[in-house]
């Protein structure tokens, strides 16, 4: 495989990482910031506190006295500035054009370096509009992935939402957004990555200038959850869809375990497509559901391999054992050869169409840096190759077990219907 990007690590006096892709085949800069914060660094009380000072970041700062004039110095640039929160950690972003790279900069060192945080209301107002997709009309969380986590990571700050509480949105106040920034965003526990074209050399420089004097700060770190005592654990939570949404989760390992390639390489033979055996088993050949797939989630400390569906009400228990069937199969026979070598096969594909995205690597070798030295992709495809048959059913029988699963479910079905439901989770668990 031929490599047409530079791969560099920098770290400026302060203790600020700075990646460098350059792929001067391209027509375009990437620039990210990566911060190691997210809803599992919250307590219950600032719970929501990371996804809020996201948006807040994007109100103003020196220089820019509101969103608007920000937004439209970057996308002056040919650029539009995006954020995200995740679990883990927060990402800010915007690809420019190369020849206003070093302008793209002064813009991200004045958010990072003295945001103003303008007009918190009207920004309290639109987030508390974004957690609405997550409510039902009593104000009742219907979003799976936040259920699904509470269920998995019980008691644990992985299980929070990361969107926070109407209560605690409501409560935050500049003096908490200047606390958390002052705790969180230090040179220490940020990653500022460029991807793309542009002069390193000159890069380098104004970064040092631009970013030099944040405070030094401290990295972040994380409490491993524990298995919750009480698995396997069964939720379900009424609203009025006219279908069941439920996620099957096992507890997995981070993706610095040796195991992880292998559960990568698992959940392409499960969700690889529509030819992926979820695909194949609970839709072309049943006509179960329409929509089904399977991820792996992976923290510095541990995972998550989901199983999701959406299925009618009266196809719950039918949908649930043809799952468990499925998986009870990988148990005792193996992948073929032939199998892995198209799933080997596809994932190189992946990894290499990867590489033509500024956006892909930067995430890859930027965010990844804030955990670990991220492995080059050259590196992963010989990991691929060393996956066998035995290692996939190994992992199977490993990680597939009744004393590391959750199950969540959010749909309209009735209480006897749940029970049902319920009952055939139990009797399917003993059965593994």
């Amino acid at each position: 495989m031929s490599t047409a990007y530079d791969y560099r690590v920098a770290t400026l006096p302060n203790g600020l990482t700075v990646v460098t892709v350059e792929m001067p085949h391209l027509h375009s800069t990437q620039l990210s910031m990566f911060v190691r914060v997210g809803s599992r660094h919250e307590t219950k009380e600032t719970n929501g506190l990371s996804h809020f000072y996201e948006h807040m970041i994007f109100r103003g700062c020196e220089d820019f006295e509101d969103s608007t004039s920000l937004n439209s110095a970057m996308e002056d640039l040919g650029g539009t500035l995006d954020g995200y929160t995740m679990r883990d950690l927060t990402g800010y972003q915007s690809a420019v054009h190369p020849d206003f790279t070093q302008d793209a900069l002064d813009i991200f060192a004045a958010m990072f370096r003295a945001p103003s945080y303008p007009d918190i209301d009207v920004e309290r107002r639109i987030i508390i509009e974004e957690m609405l997709d997550a409510l039902d009309d009593r104000g009742r969380v219907v979003d799976l992935d936040t259920i699904a986590h509470r269920e998995a990571f019980k008691g644990h700050p992985l299980g929070q939402p990361i969107d926070g509480t109407k209560k605690n949105i409501r409560a935050f106040s500049v003096e908490h957004l200047e606390k958390h920034r002052r705790k969180f965003y230090g040179a220490k526990n940020m990653v500022l990555t460029l991807a793309g074209r542009f002069d390193r050399v000159r890069c380098l420089r104004s970064i040092d200038q631009k970013f030099g004097k944040l405070p030094p700060g401290k990295l972040s770190s994380e409490t491993a959850p524990k298995i919750p005592l009480d698995a396997p654990r069964f939720a379900y939570v009424k609203s009025d869809d006219a279908q069941t949404r439920m996620r099957v989760s096992f507890r997995t390992t981070a993706d610095t375990h040796e195991d992880h390639t292998t559960l990568l390489m698992l959940r392409r033979y499960l969700d690889g497509g529509f030819s992926g055996r979820l695909q194949v088993e609970l839709v072309e050949r049943t006509g179960l559901a329409y929509e089904v797939g399977a991820d792996l989630e992976a923290y510095s400390d541990c995972g998550l391999f989901d199983f999701e569906f959406a299925v009618a009400h009266s196809k719950l228990i039918v949908t649930l054992e043809t799952l468990f069937r499925l998986l009870g199969e990988l148990k005792t026979k193996p992948v073929s050869h032939d199998e892995l070598e198209r799933l080997r096969r596809r994932a190189r594909i992946g990894l290499e169409f990867g590489l033509d995205s500024a956006a892909d690597l930067s995430h890859w070798f930027g965010a990844t840096h804030l955990f670990r030295e991220p492995r080059r992709p050259e590196e992963r495809i010989a990991e691929l190759d060393a996956v066998t048959p035995e290692k996939l059913q190994a992992a199977v029988v490993r990680y597939f077990r009744p004393d590391q699963m959750t199950v969540a479910a959010v749909g309209g079905a009735d209480e006897v219907l749940v029970r049902s439901v319920r009952k055939r989770v139990r009797e399917l668990v003993g059965s593994m």
